[in-house]
């Protein structure tokens, strides 16, 4: 069944690379090739969207502090392609992250700040406890908020707080999110496959942010999928890591 497996891996790879206008196949048809996945995954993550680029940073800035990020630490940054803008068919999603810091003594908390499309209204605001120690992160939005719309924009601001009155100090990401009408053929496939695979249609569908929740979900069976995509944020070391929800 090897030809099964790399057919999987390629599917998931060139679909995260689709456009949404693209036409969509209803079904999958075998035509992997090795070594296809690894490149494959770079070409996604390093899509610009039609409208031109989001707005923001998905990497922090140079901000180093003894208090907070260690000079010698990789960076602070979101887990979202090169874009900037994640895709999802959630009213409540679930965003992802690589935290270059665990909680001390004078850092605890980070900061979740989300946006209407005209970035006047607040959608939410979380205060989150940090990890004890640096990894891959991940903030659901809580059902407790208001749901996001579909066809709407919305842009999310991720701080860890090292200084709550000198703000410069606190290093920060923020990036867009849309939500997406759900397409009729991603249901079909949805219900025929078992809920480990389903982050290949997701990926066929360019969801990005489902995609990657169910793959990290299931990353022990798919490991190798898993660790293509966090070497393009040089974090392969941590495909065997624990990843931690960070909860209000």
């Amino acid at each position: 069944m090897n030809w099964l497996s790399n057919y999987r891996k390629s599917i998931f790879i060139f679909s995260l690379s689709t456009v949404l206008s693209v036409p969509l196949l209803s079904v999958y048809t075998p035509q992997a090739q090795a070594g296809f996945l690894g490149e494959g995954i770079r070409n996604m993550l390093r899509r610009e969207r039609q409208q031109g680029r989001a707005s923001g940073r998905s990497r922090g800035g140079a901000i180093r502090d003894e208090s907070c990020v260690s000079p010698d630490s990789k960076p602070f940054m979101a887990l979202v392609p090169e874009d900037n803008q994640g895709t999802t068919i959630a009213a409540h999603p679930t965003f992802w992250f690589y935290l270059p810091l665990g909680r001390s003594e004078k850092v605890t908390q980070a900061r979740f700040v989300l946006f209407d499309e005209n970035q006047s209204s607040v959608i939410a605001q979380k205060m989150v406890e940090l990890p004890d120690a640096p990894g891959i992160v991940s903030v659901k939005l809580p059902e407790t908020e208001q749901s996001l719309e579909v066809d709407k924009r919305y842009t999310w601001h991720f701080s860890v707080i090292c200084d709550e009155l000198e703000r410069s100090r606190n290093p920060w990401l923020s990036g867009l999110v849309e939500r997406v009408e759900t397409h009729p053929q991603l249901v079909q496939q949805l219900e025929n496959l078992p809920e480990s695979e389903q982050y290949l249609a997701f990926a066929e569908h360019g969801i990005s942010q489902e995609a990657l929740t169910l793959l990290a979900q299931h990353r022990s069976i798919h490991s190798d999928d898993w660790t293509d995509m966090l070497a393009y944020f040089e974090l392969e070391e941590l495909a065997e890591a624990e990843i931690i929800q960070l909860n209000p």
